[in-house]
């Protein structure tokens, strides 16, 4: 859930104030790892720690670091999500990445595009001749029948594991 940077603030000065971050966070409907993250941003930067920040990816060499400081020398994970200002997800999965398969598993990683392609409605394409507008019917409709015909298939094939059991298949 998004959270404005009065509401952020709000919910750090209650944790200063001596507040319970868990207590805070369930009042203002916030993980409780999200508010100390916060918390450990306010230390930091001040005000400007609470502020959205633009999405960057990190290199090959960042990745090694943040691993190398919260696998190897302890440092809390908090401390690095809000130093490097990553997502504790970031870590978690950089690290599983680093225990599996070493630090050269980490160069190995490429990064995920931020929409889906090919899963929208396909545009408009030109007009056809008759000719590619029949082969294009044709294929979709051997398309179809293929997929009749495995649907059929797999229901025949289920009534007959029913009936070898007893069972009388349901009727649909």
């Amino acid at each position: 859930m998004k959270h404005s940077i009065e509401e952020r603030l709000l919910a750090v000065q209650k944790c200063l104030e001596g507040y319970a971050p868990k207590a805070v966070g369930r009042q203002m409907g916030i993980e409780d790892t999200e508010l100390s993250v916060w918390l450990s941003r306010y230390q930091l930067e001040g005000v400007a720690g609470l502020r959205k920040l633009p999405i960057k990816r990190a290199n090959f060499e960042t990745k090694c670091k943040i691993v190398c400081e919260f696998a190897e020398k302890g440092v809390p994970l908090r401390k690095i999500c809000a130093e490097y200002h990553v997502s504790r997800y970031a870590v978690q999965s950089w690290t599983r990445i680093y225990r599996q398969g070493g630090y050269e598993a980490l160069r190995a990683i490429k990064p995920q595009g931020t929409g889906r392609k090919g899963m929208g409605r396909r545009k408009k394409q030109e007009p056809q001749t008759e000719l590619e507008r029949l082969r294009f019917e044709n294929e979709y409709l051997r398309a179809e029948n293929a997929l009749l015909k495995k649907v059929r298939a797999l229901m025949e094939e289920r009534e007959k594991r029913l009936h070898e059991i007893g069972r009388k298949p349901s009727k649909h």
